[in-house]
């Protein structure tokens, strides 16, 4: 499992292990500044509960001590929640399910990089896997943060001296590891890897995508030059594991990017926040969409009954009083159901979506949210089943940045197809953004016109509707 903010919590990555064959996990990327200083920070965002039997009061969230924003999401599962405390169980639990766990860190400046890792190895009684340099995040807070896949652009000798030092200052049972994107040319990228492996990292993972191919840019991943940074790193050292990141939907997509690129493992993130099965071989036994649905449904009661027995999640960035812990489980639920809330039954999507936040608080909610949902589709008749077969794929979260039509084939184009491909999908997609924004202002607009009296003089501005 790939480290994502707001998504890489420990019930999830729990679910993971005990349900859907994931080996290895991730924390959440980790600020490296902020971890340092702020203690604030570090009580909402680091859950290293695999590694540790009890943390210190002054540092981070014990994993029997609630905040608030968990005591919230739990609602009437607070008592369920303390039973298991009483009788030990959580305890056994997270020691059985969840090793081992690697945490990545992002950061600019060697010195305060080094130093929240060692804070970290520090509080986690020895049982840290790794700590992992993010070179990777394509977002603009990396941007203007100095991080990730810009930091790697802008200065790759900076992310070589990050690294070294951290190879440096822990101890060699911690490994390290730096997660990368692919440069804008072949050249760049078997000149960038040697230089990595000098570093003395154990692994690399390396995603097969450009730092401006994201979001609504997104390209199929580039298995071929997943496969170029293999052979690259392999005549470097034969035996350097290079774990493969992107695409992959599917469990035949592992098994084709893995023979494809020579990696030594596979790494997904967005798929697996929908598909969280994916890496199961027994995944690709569910045929009709009567077994999709209900498959889906028990990620969603699975990942619920987790958060009960051990507790919500932190609640990182979504916020540390209220709310952010539930955001959290939400989050999760959302991408779960996707496809069978996102064009019918768009109350309950509309309850699971942020804006109800105001309605949901706790789990107890969602679970009767799942219960309405699954009523609903009981209620289907066989041809009605069938008929999901063509639309659901399209509603899948997944696939929201991408064109409906594109096949898995199309997925595993050359740079030079899927970037042409790709160009028309942007300024489609583009087009698509304007006029729903259109819409919605004009949906405003008839609002705030229907609270205002006919006679009452309306400002000109107010019937501009610009894109």
């Amino acid at each position: 499992m790939a480290p994502m903010v707001a998504a890489s919590d420990y019930p999830f990555r729990l679910f993971l292990r005990e349900h859907c064959g994931v080996q290895l996990t991730y924390t959440q990327m980790l600020l490296s500044k902020r971890f340092v200083i702020d203690p604030t920070f570090r009580k909402a965002h680091l859950d290293l509960y695999e590694t540790q039997d009890m943390a210190p009061d002054n540092f981070v969230t014990q994993p029997d001590i609630l905040l608030p924003s968990q005591i919230e999401c739990l609602g009437d599962d607070l008592h369920h929640y303390q039973q298991q405390q009483q009788q030990q169980q959580q305890q056994q639990y997270k020691r059985q399910k969840s090793e081992p766990l690697m945490v990545q860190l992002a950061g600019d400046d060697v010195k305060t990089v080094v130093q929240s890792a060692l804070m970290i190895y520090e509080h986690t009684d020895g049982k840290l896997a790794g700590i992992d340099l993010n070179c990777g995040c394509p977002q603009n807070i990396a941007k203007k943060g100095n991080y990730g896949a810009f930091l790697m652009e802008r200065d790759p000798e900076l992310v070589n001296e990050i690294l070294t030092a951290l190879r440096n200052n822990l101890p060699s049972s911690v490994a390290i590891s730096a997660k990368i994107r692919l440069p804008a040319d072949d050249e760049a990228l078997k000149e960038r890897i040697p230089r990595l492996l000098d570093t003395g990292i154990n692994f690399l993972t390396v995603h097969g995508r450009t730092i401006v191919e994201n979001k609504t840019k997104v390209v199929g991943c580039h298995v071929d030059r997943i496969r170029l940074a293999v052979q690259t790193a392999h005549k470097y050292n034969p035996n350097f594991p290079v774990i493969a990141n992107g695409g992959m939907e599917h469990y035949d997509d592992v098994q084709s990017v893995l023979q494809s690129t020579g990696a030594s493992a596979a790494m997904s993130s967005e798929a697996l926040l929908e598909t969280p099965d994916l890496f199961l071989k027994e995944s690709m036994d569910i045929k009709t969409p009567k077994e999709q649905f209900h498959r889906q449904l028990s990620f969603a009661k699975n990942y619920l009954d987790i958060c009960s027995t051990v507790g919500p999640p932190l609640p990182g960035v979504l916020g540390f009083n209220k709310g952010g812990s539930f955001s959290v489980v939400r989050g999760h639920l959302f991408k779960f159901l996707h496809r069978y809330i996102n064009t019918d039954h768009q109350d309950l999507r509309d309850k699971l979506a942020a804006n109800g936040v105001n309605t949901m608080r706790t789990l107890g909610d969602l679970r009767r949210l799942i219960e309405e949902l699954e009523s609903r589709y009981a209620k289907l008749t066989e041809d009605q089943w069938n008929e999901l077969t063509s639309t659901s794929p399209l509603s899948s979260w997944y696939r929201r940045h991408r064109k409906p039509d594109r096949s898995v084939h199309e997925r595993y184009t050359s740079v030079a197809t899927d970037t042409s491909n790709n160009n028309n999908n942007i300024d489609d997609r583009k087009r698509e953004i304007k006029d729903r924004i259109a819409k919605m202002k004009a949906q405003k607009l008839k609002r705030t016109n229907e609270i205002i009296p006919n006679d009452k003089p309306r400002e000109k501005e107010a019937l501009s509707i610009t894109t």
